[in-house]
């Protein structure tokens, strides 16, 4: 009989700030999180499940299973995962987040392979934040009601499926290459479904204090009404780390996703990640210019300020009450942040922005300038 020994533990998830983009609000959320890793031999099993509160005009309590993570090495060369887990596409702008399926990884040293299957409807719809299909009929922007769990828990159904390829030291010595292939289908009740693959590629090149970032996805759209169609998203970031008292980063990069019109359909990412910390478009129809720089100024101390200018690459996916549709200059927006860990198992995080309307021509004169801010405390034990 083989006892194996294991490590337990809970993470404490703090997090309270306001925000102002018509009438200024109040929100916050707190997670309870106990965790519990097994080590099996070649095998580890580590599951999170907890409690989360959230106040956002009403207090709510959601459960959640948040990870449920069996990792075996089957083999020199196999690696398996499964259950809900951690998983990201190669460009990191398409599908990032946790997904409840397999992922098995064929490692031959000089590069790697991997193979990757998931199922989105058993996940929390807001933390999941898949990006719902046309047509589907289901109102995911619900809240979250006890009395109706079946309608408004779970996040929009899918399947999504990929292969893909990871090529350290390509070109030699200086970069690292990605790329898959992903599909996603549409399992949801909208009478006309929406299936998309894609092409991925993400390339990292380093040489001494300098990096660069290029990435690239190729979607292809397939429905009935409009039957195929094209729609394409590219990011390009370059980074250099300059000699300072303290470490740092200065970077600026361009992403851009393309829009609805007669060449091409708007891009559709299956997570709706947000592109701005108070201005939050999904990465469809919009292209996002940027500056960040980031520095570590104590050792347990760290500051980031950044910028971000917003333009719309159709006039139809992004939408807003105070567009005037007479410009496709949305504006800028300035955010910055404070990270502060005395200790591994203690984390502060301060962050906030202020989206400024009137440095461009698409929203209307009346336009409020918007802000939000928010503090975060992680605690684990």
């Amino acid at each position: 009989m083989h006892v194996f020994p294991a490590d337990y533990g809970v993470v404490l998830d703090g997090q309270a700030g306001a925000e102002k983009t018509g009438e200024a609000k109040i929100n916050g959320k707190a997670v309870l999180a106990p965790w519990l890793s097994v080590p099996l031999g070649e095998m580890d099993l580590y599951v999170s499940a907890g409690i989360s509160a959230e106040y956002s005009e009403q207090l709510r309590f959601i459960p959640e299973l948040f990870r449920l993570d069996f990792s075996a090495r089957l083999s020199d060369l196999f690696f398996l995962r499964a259950g809900r887990i951690a998983w990201q596409d190669p460009t990191e702008f398409t599908a990032v987040g946790r997904f409840d399926g397999a992922d098995l990884l064929f490692d031959l040293g000089k590069f790697r392979l991997g193979a990757a299957a998931f199922y989105t409807g058993f996940l929390y719809k807001d933390t999941a934040n898949l990006s719902v299909s046309p047509g589907d009929s289901n109102n995911y922007g619900a809240r979250f009601d006890w009395s109706d769990f079946a309608n408004t828990y779970f996040a929009p159904r899918r399947i999504i499926t990929a292969v893909y390829g990871e090529f350290p030291g390509f070109p030699p010595m200086r970069g690292n290459l990605y790329a898959a292939i992903l599909a996603q289908f549409d399992l949801s009740g909208a009478d006309e479904k929406f299936h998309s693959q894609y092409l991925l590629v993400r390339h990292v090149f380093k040489y001494k204090q300098f990096d660069l970032l290029a990435a690239g996805a190729a979607e292809l759209e397939n429905t009935k009404a409009e039957g195929l169609r094209t729609a394409y998203a590219v990011s390009l970031e370059g980074g250099w780390e300059f000699p300072l008292v303290w470490k740092n980063r200065l970077s600026l990069g361009i992403r851009w996703a393309s829009g609805s019109s007669p060449v091409t359909a708007a891009f559709f990412p299956l997570i709706q990640e947000a592109q701005g910390v108070v201005l939050k478009p999904a990465f469809s129809g919009i292209m996002v210019i940027r500056t960040n720089f980031e520095a570590r100024l104590l050792p347990a101390l760290s500051a980031e300020l950044g910028a971000r200018y917003f333009i719309r690459t159709d006039s139809t996916t992004f939408t807003d009450p105070y567009l005037n549709d007479t410009s496709y200059l949305l504006g800028a927006e300035i955010n910055g942040s404070l990270l502060w860990v005395p200790w591994s198992d203690l984390s502060v995080a301060l962050a906030g922005g202020i989206f400024l309307p009137k440095t461009g021509g698409a929203m209307r004169g009346d336009a409020p300038v918007r802000w939000s801010i928010g503090l975060e405390t992680i605690f684990s034990f």
